[in-house]
């Protein structure tokens, strides 16, 4: 386990304000929502929720470094990336006004300029962006520890079958922050989640269905490639691991809005590298970008071909 840890001390008088900022589309993500609000609950602090994501984190970032002072800054599950190198300078004057802790799992090479500026920075790429919160701010507590080792089952694609259920309630659309306050209470499964579940999985079918219809396979210099257009209510996750079973090198799943999701077969590929040609940022396995495109039925695979030229452009750098 790599851990590197940046500290800047405060003394308050009262409880500070917390503001969390974390992935917004898996468990790790809201479980480490619900650790942090239970901690928030715990110590008497005032907690605002931000869910994130790597296209609007730099905005967030700006946004907070206008508003807060005093605070406590808490990102989780989101990892460096262009953008978040973009606001570096937001970033820096929030780390000078506020407590800025970030913990995450993800590959941090490149983002040395970030790591420099008055921030808590916790790490591990061994543990999930959970496991870590709920070690840092909950280590005794039950409910914290079970929502933490739900969130290591689903991001490390271990069997749990609540987990994944529970990532299929998160992918069906139901409200985040109800998501995370149930979490945070204790309540792992109940009638709101079974109806939300219950739906998704005919929503499911219908989306495996499409990506066949929209499923194109290339080589890109020597290796192979699933790509396939998605319904936007079919999760990254669930649509690459079905794209995964075509048995090619890598996948990705492009989105009508442009996000690009990408997972591997091959061990010998860097996703994260792949990433970073549009933008994006991840780990070796896992990965995410986004392009500045509509994607529709009419011209997918003119942007399939497009994507697959832009990695062939930079091959000898991510695929060798």
């Amino acid at each position: 386990m790599h851990t590197r840890i940046f500290i800047i001390a405060f003394s308050y008088n009262q409880p500070m304000a917390v503001q969390c900022i974390a992935h917004k589309k898996d468990l790790d993500g809201l479980g480490s929502h619900a650790i942090v609000r239970r901690f928030a609950g715990e110590t008497g602090e005032e907690i605002t929720h931000y869910f994130a994501d790597y296209d609007d984190l730099a905005e967030i970032i700006v946004k907070l470094s206008e508003e807060a002072e005093g605070e406590k800054v808490i990102i989780a599950d989101l990892g460096y990336n262009s953008g978040v190198l973009s606001a570096k300078d937001a970033l820096a004057k929030l780390c000078t006004a506020n407590e800025v802790i970030w913990i995450d799992h993800h590959d941090w090479d490149g983002g040395e300029e970030i790591l420099r500026l008055k921030l808590r920075f916790i790490h591990s790429t061994q543990l999930c962006a959970a496991e870590l919160v709920q070690r840092e701010f909950m280590p005794h507590d039950e409910v914290s520890q079970e929502i933490a080792r739900l969130a290591h089952a689903h991001d490390f694609r271990e069997e749990s079958e609540l987990a994944w259920k529970l990532y299929d309630v998160i992918s069906s659309g139901y409200d985040k922050l109800s998501f995370v306050e149930a979490l945070s209470r204790g309540e792992f499964w109940n009638e709101e989640f079974d109806e939300a579940y219950n739906k998704y999985q005919l929503a499911k079918e219908k989306g495996y269905a499409y990506l066949e219809e929209h499923l194109e396979v290339f080589e890109v210099n020597g290796y192979t490639c699933a790509m396939a257009l998605s319904k936007k209510y079919l999760s990254s996750t669930l649509a690459s691991l079905y794209l995964q079973r075509k048995g090619t090198d890598f996948v990705i799943v492009v989105y009508p809005d442009g996000k690009l999701s990408f997972r591997r077969n091959n061990p010998k590929i860097n996703l994260r590298k792949i990433a970073q040609i549009f933008g994006g940022g991840g780990r070796e396995v896992a990965a995410g970008a986004k392009i500045d495109k509509a994607v529709t039925e009419e011209n997918y695979s003119q942007v399939f071909r497009e994507i697959v030229e832009k990695i062939e452009e930079s091959a000898e750098k991510v695929l060798r």
